[in-house]
Parts: structure tokens; C-alpha cells; sequence
């Protein structure tokens, strides 16, 4: 088995991946990806909360699938994902494809709900209960498909990087 060239990072929303993202990939010397900024941009629209507004959820996931497919061979990045990506299978085994590995941010509700802060731009969680309902149905699913787990409560952005580094390295050397 050849070591992973891509690091897919899941997890429910307000989980610290755009931001891991960011400090990760140049530690190992790769780009970040945020996978969200690619699905505005192929919209036409300016945001996510414009896109559901205007085309609702199905068109928005229809993209999203199309960006992980066309990320299937992209290398050496480390791709922050949107926490609906795993809602089609189809979508991580696009990303896990050609040597990529999925670490899980695990984060507690009550974390993401301070973290979240103002959900205008968060169109999935428009009210605390369906959220909280949503994140109990995702739990299992991001569980299922992570090599790695690593858990965000309590640590900074900068600890939460340097566990999925620590976590992440012994595979990239193989």
C-alpha cells in the first residue's frame, strides 16, 4: 500500500476544518482545500446559504459530488470538506480514491454550538433542535468512514493540527 498523497478532513459543522486545514497543509509542505469555496464558485452564487436559498439542498449536494469527483486525483492537499459530504458515499470514496485518508473531527454538540456562533451563513442549522438532530444522525456516519479520529474538544485549532500531524505522519513515511 502506497502512503496516502490527500488528507480529507470530516466532521460535522463548526468542527475546526477550514481552519486545520489551513495550518496542516503547509506544515506538510501541501495545498489546502476548501471544498465549499469550489462548490460557490461552480454555482455562480456568492455563498452556500445563497445556493440552498435559490436551489435548495439536492442541487447543492449535486454539486458538492461533482467537486469531490473532479478532487479524485488531486495530490498532495489537504481538503476541508463541508459536514454534508458524507451523506453520498459515493462522495468520500471519490476523495479517498488515489491514496486519500479521512480524519474525523470529532466534536461534541455543545463545542459546535459555541463555536458556531452566528448560524445565518449555516443553512442546516437554522434552529438548535434540528441541528442537534441532524448531528446525532451524522455521528455514526463520519465514524464509519474516518481512518483517523481525532477529538477537537477543549483544544485550540494549533493542538487539534498537531495530533492529526502526529497521527498523520507514521503513514506518510511508509
Amino acid at each position: 500500500m502506497s502512503p496516502p498523497n490527500k488528507i480529507v478532513l470530516i466532521g460535522f459543522m463548526a468542527s475546526g476544518k477550514s481552519a486545520v486545514a489551513k495550518l496542516l497543509a503547509p506544515q506538510l509542505g501541501w495545498n489546502a482545500h476548501h471544498l465549499d469555496d469550489d462548490i460557490v464558485s461552480k454555482s455562480g452564487l456568492p455563498s452556500v446559504a445563497a445556493i440552498f436559498k435559490e436551489h435548495g439542498e439536492g442541487f447543492f449536494r449535486d454539486l458538492e459530488s461533482s467537486v469531490a469527483l473532479s478532487l479524485q486525483e488531486t495530490q498532495r492537499v489537504v481538503i476541508a470538506t463541508g459536514g454534508g459530504i458524507i451523506t453520498r458515499a459515493s462522495n468520500i470514496e471519490a476523495l479517498k480514491s488515489n491514496g486519500g485518508i479521512v480524519v474525523y473531527l470529532r466534536t461534541s454538540f455543545e463545542t459546535i454550538t459555541q463555536r458556531a456562533g452566528d448560524t445565518s451563513s449555516r443553512p442546516l442549522f437554522s434552529d438548535r433542535a434540528s441541528a442537534l438532530q441532524l448531528y446525532m444522525k451524522r455521528l455514526p456516519i463520519y465514524e464509519s468512514f474516518a481512518d483517523i479520529i481525532v477529538d477537537t474538544d477543549d483544544r485550540s485549532e494549533e493542538e487539534v493540527c498537531t495530533e492529526v500531524l502526529h497521527r498523520v505522519e507514521p503513514l506518510l513515511c511508509r
